[in-house]
């Protein structure tokens, strides 16, 4: 399959979090933890891997990033307990622009990522996998573009422009991760934490909370306040998880490492 990817439909640049947020569905307002400061984070939340949902964690683009670079991503995962999935997602997007069409497809999402004071929409569409399919695909028994739906190819031509061939495109994974969801004493919104472990020993953890466009200012502050009585930096660590798993795996690609 060749699709387009460049100047997408409904594209807009970061916003901040007071701006308009009538058109989204939900604001996930999230952070990074410091790296030294991931243990105390796991032992303040009393999480355990024993109670961790795992998942495993797969991304394709190419060697240079290219999709991820225009703002699109391309992701599946295994999901222990649940379906396996595989997704299309696009951020920046502009909400407003976003054909009711897709705002009533099944496995559509417009949220906005909110780190700091800053605010990211995005367009997703999810379609539940067979089992066995993303490995097939991780073990080059399949195409990668016989991993997304006609509605996800769709979704994709229709947000990109230039042409991309889906033979040039690398399967970047695995990635393992651990997921935790619980709503503490004294604080209002669950909290979802999850670990991203790489295979070098790396690893990343995020905690986030979600939450409606009409609460997200306060949720917000609330949200910090809540990390500073955890003894927790609010600001947490300026690296983005997805980006840097995927420029480990490019970096990976690009040495020639298996």
């Amino acid at each position: 399959m060749t699709s387009n990817l460049g100047n997408r439909a409904g594209t807009a640049a970061p916003a901040p979090l007071a701006g308009c947020l009538a058109d989204v569905d939900a604001v996930e307002i999230k952070v990074t933890i410091r790296p030294d400061q991931e243990l105390c984070a796991e032992r303040a939340m009393e999480v355990s891997e024993a109670d961790a949902q795992a998942r495993t964690l797969y991304f394709y683009d190419t060697p240079g990033l290219e999709l991820f670079d225009a703002g699109a991503v391309l992701r599946a995962r295994h999901i222990a307990g649940d379906d396996d999935d595989s997704t299309v997602k696009f951020r920046p997007v502009q909400a407003s622009k976003i054909a009711k069409e897709w705002r009533q497809s099944q496995g559509f999402k417009l949220e906005a990522d909110s780190v700091g004071d800053h605010l990211v929409c995005s367009a997703s569409l999810t379609v539940v996998q067979k089992r066995g399919e993303i490995d097939e695909v991780a073990k080059r028994k399949r195409p990668i573009e016989r991993l997304f739906s006609k509605d996800q190819e769709r979704f994709l031509c229709e947000f990109c422009v230039c042409a991309i061939d889906f033979g040039k495109l690398r399967v970047l994974g695995p990635i393992r991760v651990l997921r935790w969801k619980s709503t503490p004493k004294r604080f209002q919104h669950e909290l979802t934490l999850e670990e991203w472990r790489l295979p070098n020993g790396d690893d990343l953890v995020e905690v986030s909370i979600k939450t409606t466009p009409e609460q997200a200012l306060q949720a917000r502050k609330d949200f910090e306040q809540h990390l500073r009585d955890l003894d927790l930096d609010p600001e947490g660590s300026q690296a983005a998880k997805t980006r840097t798993v995927l420029q480990h795996f490019a970096k990976t690609l690009g040495s020639g490492e298996p």
